[in-house]
């Protein structure tokens, strides 16, 4: 019998509590600037897209931790279909007893994707058990709880999670709920990571919190893709601009900006930075993802899609994003 612990993908950092819980870092934590960005710290520390991946034929997952009460559940897949769907609220443990599995069977653990959450344990006991170790392109993708995906059923749900499985990525999702504002640590962040391919899902914060008006919102996006493109000059950037949000797009915010406003002025900035010669920098209308009348039915709080919404953003935005890669 062999116990293999869990080897995380997805994160910045791991940091150890004093009664050894993990807690995960998708952001450099040395970069925050509190009190300022303590909204994002949190947001930064819930573990969307985390995961970790064993090979066997069979044995017990056990996994402990402890979970606020609004936390997403913990997805296992096996060979890539859901096998357990398991509840992270409040202190718990599971162990689940997985029998008569194929020869080299591919095991995954998804973390909940949303939620305050500290990990206690996860490993795998059995038979010939290795760790898996993720393969193909590395990809980043930064926005706001539309991509953080909160109202996905399960980690494995959210349209990043269903995007990086269909075209067979490396996921890390930076999807921050409520904080998707262009700030310097999450620019930073990207600088210092891996990837290959970079998508940018921004605007529907800046709208809502009415952070950025005419004259500051174009300078701060042009100056946080900069940032990352002097990190990686040959990885292709994806900007995609906000998904539709019908009562929102006509509706003036507190700079006397509508959605519709936010969206126009982010193509803008990637149509002049391409003229400037940045070639691998490319944008999405996001107000083609979902149609009017998908926007009706599955924003149920005309902002964020349920479950099928999110599928349907995987569908439309997968082989976009795929054909920028190739390029």
């Amino acid at each position: 019998m062999v116990s293999v612990a869990a080897q995380w993908s997805g994160m910045f950092s791991i940091q150890y509590e004093e009664d050894g819980a993990q807690r995960f870092e998708r952001l450099d934590p040395t970069r925050y600037l509190p009190p300022f960005t303590d909204g994002l710290a949190n947001r930064a520390a819930m573990a969307a897209g985390i995961r970790a991946s064993w090979r066997s034929s069979g044995g017990t997952l056990t996994i402990a931790g402890a979970g606020a009460q609004d936390c997403a559940p913990y997805d296992v897949l096996v060979n890539g279909e859901l096998s357990h769907r398991l509840p992270a609220t409040g202190a718990h443990r599971h162990e689940i007893v997985m029998e008569n599995l194929e020869t080299g069977s591919l095991v995954e653990l998804w973390l909940p994707h949303f939620g305050d959450f500290r990990l206690q344990e996860a490993r795998f006991d059995g038979a010939g058990v290795t760790s898996a170790v993720g393969q193909g392109p590395r990809w980043i993708t930064y926005g706001s709880s539309i991509t953080h995906c909160q109202q996905a059923d399960g980690p494995t749900q959210t349209w990043p999670a269903l995007v990086a499985v269909r075209n067979g990525w490396q996921l890390g999702n930076l999807g921050l709920a409520g904080e998707c504002q262009l700030d310097p640590i999450v620019a930073d962040t990207i600088a210092q990571t891996p990837v290959d391919i970079i998508s940018l899902c921004v605007g529907i914060n800046s709208y809502n919190a009415a952070v950025f008006s005419e004259r500051s919102y174009g300078p701060a996006l042009q100056g946080f893709i900069k940032n990352v493109r002097a990190a990686h000059p040959e990885v292709p950037i994806v900007v995609i601009t906000p998904v539709l949000s019908l009562p929102r797009e006509g509706k003036v915010n507190d700079v006397g900006w509508t959605l519709a406003d936010y969206r126009r002025a982010t193509a803008q900035v990637i149509a002049t930075m391409q003229e400037q010669g940045d070639s691998r920098l490319h944008v999405i209308d996001g107000a083609a993802v979902l149609t009017g009348q998908e926007a009706l039915e599955r924003l149920p709080d005309t902002l964020h899609p349920d479950t099928a919404g999110y599928a349907l953003m995987a569908d439309r935005l997968a082989p976009q994003l795929a054909a920028f890669l190739t390029r």
